[in-house]
């Protein structure tokens, strides 16, 4: 799902037709997810601009132990970091790497749709700082 936001452009991988981009509690991103994430990496690898990634999860609670969905949510987010940074996009371009858990539902009238679990990059208005003047 693309979409314009104040901070730049918006690009989330979701979860479609009840298939998941993660599997149930854990952390690294399916092989169809993988696929995504090489579009984008190969998109954003073109631009100047800095990233933000952000880790959603929807409302289930995570019965890991000593984890919630605080952690999913963020882990989910640093393992997209890594697959960018791998794919060519240098670190000095991201500007963050957030966990949201279940507090920015997509769905929020379906806080336990898969749906929900998901990540959303942000391509930034601004430059990354290394790249300002």
């Amino acid at each position: 799902m693309v979409e314009q936001v104040p901070e730049g452009l918006r690009i989330q991988l979701l979860d479609a037709e009840r298939r998941p981009m993660f599997p149930i509690g854990g952390t690294a991103p399916n092989e169809r997810a993988r696929a995504l994430l090489q579009k984008v990496i190969g998109i954003a690898a073109r631009l100047p601009n800095a990233l933000a990634i952000a880790g959603h999860t929807d409302a289930t609670p995570f019965r890991g132990q000593d984890r919630s969905n605080w952690e999913l949510s963020a882990d989910r987010a640093n393992a997209v970091r890594r697959i960018m940074v791998e794919g060519g996009i240098a670190e000095g371009r991201l500007s963050s790497v957030t966990g949201h858990a279940d507090r920015s539902l997509l769905l929020p009238d379906e806080p336990t749709n898969p749906a929900n679990r998901r990540v959303a990059i942000t391509l930034l208005r601004a430059l990354p700082e290394s790249a300002a003047p």
